[in-house]
C-alpha cells in the first residue's frame, strides 16, 4: 500500500476511493483512535495507519486512513476527546467532500464508563453517563485533559483511564 518514489524519497501513500482520513493526529494518537473505533483485526475494511511520520505543523503525526466508513459511522465527541485539533476528512469517489477540524466536546455523554465504582451509572443500566470536560485538549497538551463524572464527581484523565462503552 505505501511505497518510495526513487527520486525523491519520500514516503507515498495510495488514495482511498471511499472513505475517511484523519490527518494531523498527534504522535501515539491512533492507537486510542483505534480503540474508540473497536477497530482490530477483524474489522471489515481496509486501514492505513502511519505513525511518527515528518510533518511540518507537528514535527511528526500519526494518519489514519478507513475505506468504507463515513461520518456518520463515528462519534466525533469521542475523537475530541482523544485527537483534537486534527483534520477529519470525508472522501467520495477519490475526492474530498467534507474537511473540519476535530473540537474538544465540553460534555460527554453515554461513551465512556465512569471509573467510580460506586457510580449510579455502573450500578443502573437507565442512567446513561455524563462528563464534564475538564481542561485543555490543545496540541501537545492533551495529557492534563480531564472528565468529571456529573453522577459522583470523579476526576480522571482520559488518556490514563479511558474505557470505552461499547
Amino acid at each position: 500500500m505505501a511505497k518510495t518514489k526513487s527520486n525523491d524519497k519520500q514516503l507515498s501513500v495510495k488514495k482511498i476511493d471511499n472513505g475517511i482520513v484523519i490527518d494531523h493526529i498527534v504522535t501515539g494518537g491512533a492507537f486510542y483512535v483505534l480503540q474508540a473505533l473497536n477497530i482490530d483485526v477483524h474489522f471489515p475494511h481496509s486501514v492505513f495507519i502511519a505513525m511518527n511520520v515528518p510533518s511540518k505543523k507537528l514535527g511528526r503525526k500519526d494518519v489514519l486512513k478507513i475505506r468504507n466508513i463515513g461520518k456518520e459511522d463515528l462519534n466525533l465527541d469521542v475523537l475530541g476527546l482523544l485527537i483534537s485539533g486534527s483534520n477529519f476528512i470525508c472522501i467520495e469517489n477519490y475526492h474530498i467532500v467534507h474537511k473540519e477540524k476535530i473540537q474538544t466536546p465540553e460534555k460527554a455523554y453515554g461513551v465512556i464508563k465512569c471509573p467510580g465504582i460506586s457510580c449510579i451509572t455502573n450500578l443502573r443500566e437507565d442512567v446513561e453517563t455524563e462528563f464534564t470536560v475538564i481542561g485543555s485538549n490543545e496540541v501537545g497538551n492533551r495529557e492534563n485533559l480531564s472528565l468529571r463524572c456529573v453522577y459522583c464527581d470523579k476526576i480522571f484523565k482520559i488518556l490514563e483511564n479511558i474505557s470505552l462503552i461499547q
